[in-house]
């Protein structure tokens, strides 16, 4: 049980983020220190960890036979933890482990159907019996129309950050990783949904504090908005749909306007969306599916190139 410390540090450490985000920081670095107790290290503290902690801890969980995906998802926590406590030595990339980037893809479609979601934003619209109905389904628009990310809708700032005349969108705060992107050529529907968001920003000069949250709530915002999401079945209980769902619908409709085709997880197998694909496009469906998914990665606030997450949005064209 000497390890029991490294429990200890990562209940007490110092977190960014959302409180979900943080607790999931915490569980899984907890996962590591259980891990590295079983492989037989009786590390005390987060600054002394090394490289070779997080190789035995590798191969500790390959030889439970667990995959590259979840080693990862453990590895991003215990980096997070050892981060925060002023140790930097870890090595930022897990091949030196010899753990793969994870793939993420999923077989089947998570895209919320549109009609489901424009339900929930009008019944939302329209609820006396919740202050904040017509504030949530504002958010919701944003995600919907525009791939917004949960937190990045709540705190996007739309006085100083949205260029109505040029038609972009700056995206700085709540970004995952923290990396800023911009959203470009925005079309009328995603400027209409901007438009009707701007009666629900927050009033103050500084930047990051004209967003959708109500002045003073901070982050407790997201507990409102989840009570809104059940108000108005937008659940996985309910209607088998997330608010992340908006992301995913967004990333399908891009897919489908630049390419003409359905992604691949809108068909029962690869070859029939090959097929499909070749049937609209002949022989440039590879070039526009290429195409797309760039598109898409940098939307989602990415790198083009990153095909594990137009996958996890897509299915695998291959």
């Amino acid at each position: 049980m000497k390890s029991i410390s490294l429990v200890l540090g990562a209940n007490r450490a110092t977190l960014s983020g959302p409180r979900s985000k943080q607790h999931r920081i915490r569980q899984n670095a907890k996962a590591f220190a259980g891990r590295l107790r079983e492989a037989g290290f009786g590390v005390r503290k987060w600054t002394n960890i090394s490289n070779k902690h997080f190789a035995a801890v590798a191969d500790k969980m390959k030889e439970q036979g667990v995959g590259d995906g979840r080693i990862a998802e453990i590895f991003s926590a215990a980096r997070h933890l050892c981060e925060a406590y002023g140790n930097t030595r870890i090595s930022p990339t897990n091949n030196v482990f010899g753990v793969k980037r994870g793939t993420i893809a999923n077989a089947n479609s998570k895209a919320v159907a549109p009609e489901f979601v424009l339900g929930a934003i009008a019944k939302l619209e329209a609820e006396s019996s919740y202050e904040h109905g017509p504030r949530c389904a504002a958010q919701i628009r944003l995600q919907y129309e525009l791939g917004l990310r949960r937190e990045e809708s709540a705190k996007v700032d739309l006085i100083n950050d949205w260029d109505k005349e040029g038609r972009t969108l700056h995206i700085q705060y709540g970004p995952k990783g923290g990396r800023p992107r911009t959203l470009h050529n925005l079309s009328d529907r995603q400027q209409d949904a901007l438009e009707r968001a701007l009666p629900y920003v927050s009033q103050s000069d500084r930047p990051g504090i004209h967003n959708l949250m109500p002045s003073g709530m901070g982050d407790k915002w997201q507990e409102k908005l989840s009570y809104a999401a059940r108000l108005c079945g937008f659940t996985k209980k309910e209607s088998g749909w997330t608010l992340h769902s908006n992301r995913h619908e967004r990333f399908h409709h891009m897919y489908v306007e630049h390419t003409g085709f359905q992604p691949p997880n809108q068909h029962d197998s690869v070859e029939a969306f090959q097929e499909a694909a070749r049937d609209t496009a002949g022989d440039e469906w590879p070039r526009l599916d290429a195409e797309a998914r760039d598109d898409i990665e940098v939307t989602a606030g990415h790198s083009a190139g990153r095909r594990d997450v137009s996958d996890a949005y897509l299915g695998s064209s291959q």
